[in-house]
C-alpha cells in the first residue's frame, strides 16, 4: 500500500472529481457515509456522542457525520470550533442541511471554551490533512482537555493538531484518539515512533479515490502489508539442496555463541538449502549440538574470531552476530568485504560497531549490502538526528551515498535503498527481546542466499519476522516471547 504526501491526497481528490464527474460535496459525503457505516458497525445507540467539527473540509465530514447520525437517532451534541471567520464551502453545506433539518449546532469561539461539554464518545474532526502549522492556543487547551477526560476518542483521517508532513514540538498539544478513521491509505505520522505511541488503533476506510491516478502515483513511502508474501517462491518438486543456496554466517565470540544458534536456525528455516557457520574454536561443541544441521569452521583463535580460508562460495553471507570488535575481528570483516565483493551481504550488530569505528571503511561495502542496526547501531553509522523524520532522511542520504539498504528497527521497522523506504507492518511488543535481531539477520541472509534481491529479502525477511512474532505472541502472550519463538 502506498503511503501518499498531502500534497498527493488534495491531487488524488482533485482527480477523482474530474475523473468520476462529481462534486467535492459528493465525495465529502461519501467519506461521512464510510464513517457513519463504521460507527453503526463499532458503537452502540445508547452511547451519547460530541462531535468536534473545524472550519474546514475534515470539520464538513464531521457536520455531515452528525446529520447521519441524527437523522438515524443517534445521541449527538455537535460544537462547531471556529478558528476561521469562513468556512470552506462542503463544510457551509454541511452546516446548512444541518440547519435546515432543525440539527443544532453550538459555535464555539475562543472565549467560549467553557462552554463544551465531552459526551462518552467524542467524534474529533477539527483538522484533516490540511494542517501544517500549529493550532490556535485555544484549540489546544480543548485538544488537551479532551486528552485527560474520560471520553473515547475517535479522529477522523487525521489527530486534530497533528500536522502530515513534519514532527510537532513538543510543546504543542494535539488530540491523541484511541481509534483513528483515515481515508484512502495510512499516513506517515501513524508510523513514527514520536507520534505513533500516541495513535494505538488505526483503520483505513476506502473512499474511492481514482484507482488508476493512484497507480501512477511514485510515493516515497510504501506500506508492506500480506501481499509481500507473493513473493516467496513455490519449491519445485525435482529440486535439491543445491537449489536453495549455501549461506555463510560469521560471527560468535566467547559467551555469545547463541546469537549464531539463533541466527543459523532462523536461516535453516526460511529455507537455505545449506547453511555453515565460522566462529571461534570456543563454538565448535555448541554448534554441532545446537545446529546438527549447519556445517562448522573454527578459525584459529579460541574466544574472538579472526580472519579463516572459508574453503566454498558462499551464495551470500551474513555476518556480525555476537562477535564483539577485537582487532582481529575487525580484520577479518574487512578481508571479508574485499574477497566478495559480488555476494549478497548482511551486516548486523558488532559488524556495524566495527565500520562505525572505522567509517573509512564504508567504501568496502558491497553494493545492495543489508544494514540492520539498532538504534544505538543507527547512530553510531549516521549520527545523531533531531527528531523522526530528521533520522530518516540522515537513513536515506547514508543508503544512498553507499549504495546499500539500510534498517531503521522499530516498531514499524523502515527499509531505505535511498530512493525510497518500505514500512513494516507486522510484529509487536513482545519482540524487544535477547536474540530478535540475530533472527532476523538470519532470515534474510536465507532469502538472499536462495536468490532473492536485496530489496526482496530485506522486504520479505522483515516481514516474515514480524509474523512470526505475531504468531508467537498470540499464541503465549508478548511477555514470554522468546527470540527462538522467531526461528
Amino acid at each position: 500500500m502506498k503511503i501518499l504526501s498531502s500534497q498527493q491526497l488534495r491531487d488524488a481528490d482533485a482527480q477523482t472529481l474530474t475523473a468520476q464527474n462529481i462534486s467535492s460535496w459528493q465525495l465529502m459525503e461519501r467519506a461521512a457515509t464510510k464513517l457513519f457505516d463504521w460507527i453503526k458497525q463499532h458503537c452502540s445507540k445508547k452511547e451519547t456522542f460530541t462531535i468536534l467539527a473545524g472550519t474546514g473540509n475534515n470539520g464538513g465530514d464531521g457536520l455531515a457525520l452528525a446529520r447521519m447520525l441524527s437523522v438515524d437517532g443517534w445521541h449527538v451534541t455537535t460544537y462547531l470550533l471556529r478558528f476561521s471567520d469562513h468556512l470552506s464551502p462542503d463544510c457551509q453545506q454541511n452546516k446548512t442541511l444541518l440547519e435546515e433539518q432543525g440539527i443544532t449546532i453550538t459555535e464555539i469561539q475562543a472565549e467560549q471554551v467553557s462552554q463544551i461539554s465531552f459526551a462518552k464518545v467524542v467524534i474529533d474532526a477539527v483538522f484533516g490533512i490540511g494542517l501544517s502549522r500549529p493550532a490556535p492556543i485555544w484549540l489546544q487547551q480543548i485538544f488537551q482537555q479532551l486528552n485527560d477526560s474520560n471520553s473515547y476518542i475517535i479522529s477522523v483521517d487525521m489527530p486534530s493538531g497533528l500536522p502530515t508532513d513534519r514532527i510537532p514540538s513538543p510543546e504543542e498539544i494535539w488530540v491523541h484518539p484511541h481509534q483513528l478513521l483515515t481515508f484512502q491509505t495510512p499516513k506517515l505520522p501513524f508510523l513514527l515512533p514520536s507520534t505513533g505511541k500516541y495513535i494505538p488503533h488505526w483503520e483505513v476506510l476506502d473512499i474511492g479515490l481514482d484507482t488508476h491516478f493512484l497507480n501512477t502515483l511514485q510515493p516515497d513511502y510504501y506500506y508492506l502489508e500480506f501481499d509481500i508474501l507473493q513473493l516467496q517462491r513455490k519449491r519445485p518438486k525435482f529440486s535439491h539442496k543445491g537449489t536453495y543456496g549455501h549461506a555463510l554466517l560469521v560471527g560468535g565470540s566467547y559467551g555469545k555463541m547463541g546469537a549464531v544458534v539463533l541466527s543459523g536456525t532462523a536461516a535453516l528455516r526460511t529455507g537455505v538449502g545449506l547453511l555453515t557457520v565460522a566462529i571461534p574454536e570456543c563454538g565448535y561443541t555448541i554448534l554441532q549440538t545446537a545446529l546438527p544441521e549447519a556445517m562448522v569452521l573454527t578459525c584459529d583463535e579460541a574466544k574472538h574470531y579472526k580472519a579463516m580460508e572459508i574453503p566454498f562460495a558462499p551464495s551470500a553471507i551474513g555476518v556480525g552476530v555476537g562477535w564483539g570488535t577485537h582487532p582481529d575481528t575487525a580484520n577479518a570483516l574487512f578481508s571479508l568485504l574485499q574477497q566478495y565483493p559480488n555476494t549478497p551481504f548482511v551486516l548486523d550488530a558488532d559488524a556495524l560497531n566495527i565500520l562505525a569505528q572505522h567509517p573509512e571503511k564504508v567504501t568496502l561495502l558491497p553494493k545492495n549490502a543489508i544494514l540492520t542496526p539498532h538504534p544505538k547501531e543507527l547512530e553510531r553509522l549516521i549520527g545523531k538526528w533531531d527528531d523522526d523524520l530528521h533520522k530518516l532522511a540522515k537513513a536515506k542520504d547514508f543508503a544512498k551515498e553507499h549504495k546499500v539498504l539500510l534498517l531503521i528497527k522499530g516498531a514499524h521497522t523502515m527499509i531505505t535503498n535511498g530512493e525510497h523506504y518500505w514500512v513494516n507492518s507486522t510484529g509487536n511488543a513482545g519482540m524487544a527481546t535477547a536474540g530478535s535481531g540475530d533472527v532476523l539477520t538470519g532470515m534474510i541472509t536465507s532469502l538472499l542466499a536462495q536468490g532473492y534481491s536485496a530489496i526482496e529479502a530485506a522486504c520479505l525477511g522483515v516481514y516474515l519476522h514480524g509474523l512470526r512474532g505475531d504468531e508467537a505472541a498470540k499464541k503465549q502472550g508478548m511477555s514470554r516471547l522468546i527470540a527462538r519463538d522467531l526461528c
